[in-house]
């Protein structure tokens, strides 16, 4: 079965990874926009860390369940299975979002492919059935959008703002229609 996308608010969310390998990196670096609450536990981390000295919390050791307490989400990527099934059991009695790498069985939810534009933020899955399929849709969107994209969205988010203070309905406003049957050109300019 397909996973529901949904996008979350993860600032005050605090996440725990467990694990210093490639994999426990590429997910600290793709949450570290999302949240400044990261601690990354384990007993060694891989070098490319260093690049997210000061954006992350790095803390040395073996994992115990207790570095659970209060988590609101864990990534489970130690090199462990056994681990980190058992990681999600107890996420999952505790009621913590909980995504265990390269083990779709033991996710509540999955890492999408990325495509960022500042706030247009575009979500690729396969729902697991084939992450190297959404990676190639995710390298295909990234080329044909173009970083206009994000700047227009934010206009017409501005523009949104002012409408809305005013109680007027963006959908019935030219200048709002206008703005976002650019954005909608824009964007089919990229798959011509």
């Amino acid at each position: 079965m397909a996973f529901f996308p949904i996008f979350i608010n993860l600032s005050d969310c605090r996440v725990l990874i467990a694990g210093g390998g490639d994999v426990a990196f590429r997910k600290a670096w793709q949450l570290r926009e999302y949240t400044a609450e990261i601690t990354v536990v384990a007993p060694d981390f891989v070098s490319d860390f260093e690049k997210l000295r000061g954006d992350i919390t790095l803390r040395k050791k073996v994992f115990a369940f207790e570095d659970l307490d209060n988590c609101g989400m864990v990534i489970a990527a130690t090199d462990d299975y056994a681990l980190n099934t058992e990681i999600s059991r107890k996420c999952r009695e505790s009621g913590i979002l909980v995504n265990a790498a390269d083990s779709p069985e033991n996710c509540d939810f999955y890492f999408p492919a990325l495509v960022r534009r500042d706030d247009l933020v575009i979500g690729i899955s396969s729902s697991g059935t084939a992450p190297g399929v959404a990676a190639a849709v995710r390298r295909i969107l990234d080329t044909r959008i173009s970083g206009h994209a994000g700047r227009l969205l934010s206009e017409i988010g501005a523009v949104r703002e002012e409408l809305l203070a005013r109680q007027e309905k963006p959908a019935d406003n030219a200048r709002y229609n206008d703005l976002v049957a650019q954005f909608e050109n824009d964007m089919e300019d990229g798959f011509r």
